[in-house]
């Protein structure tokens, strides 16, 4: 029989090693930048930097899921209009073009959408570098990866 200290020990290691392999399971993955991936952030870069705000927005609109955009797809939903996009808009000028990605974070294959905006993918997160003497940290952008093989597209303009 094992002394009340010595249990107490041996319970609290294997506390600590349980609590540890589930921080290694859920650690990120980085992973290789999917090229039609950068090839939709480069575009994107270049929609937000339109100077002309209608124009702007006709260039983002094919970039973007159609999770976040108003019923008859013509628009951004007005959250996304209202928050991300406006904030990527007033940014885009501190991040380079074209787009210089320090890393990719692999996500989750999960559902995006709802009803007949569902689709079944990945999204994976770039972050991607400001010019040189702007200040802060890289910015996130979440690519969604259809499990389908189509197209890319942007699925949040995080904190662009």
């Amino acid at each position: 029989m094992m002394f009340p200290v010595r249990r107490t020990i041996f319970l609290a290691a294997l506390v600590l090693l349980l609590a540890a392999s589930s921080l290694n399971a859920s650690a990120v993955e980085k992973i290789r930048p999917d090229q039609r991936a950068v090839e939709l952030i480069d575009r994107l870069l270049a929609a937000l930097s339109i100077q002309d705000p209608d124009e702007r927005l006709r260039a983002v609109i094919p970039l973007v899921h159609r999770s976040m955009l108003t019923e008859d797809g013509k628009d951004l939903d007005r959250d996304t209009k209202d928050f991300s996009y406006k904030k990527a808009c007033q940014n885009v000028g501190f991040y380079r073009y074209p787009a210089d990605i320090k890393e990719v974070h692999k996500g989750n294959v999960y559902t995006i959408g709802w009803k007949e905006t569902a689709e079944k993918g990945r999204t994976d997160r770039y972050f991607i570098r400001k010019k040189p003497g702007a200040s802060g940290v890289p910015a996130p952008l979440s690519v969604f990866l259809p499990e389908n093989g189509g197209p890319p597209k942007i699925v949040d303009m995080g904190s662009l």
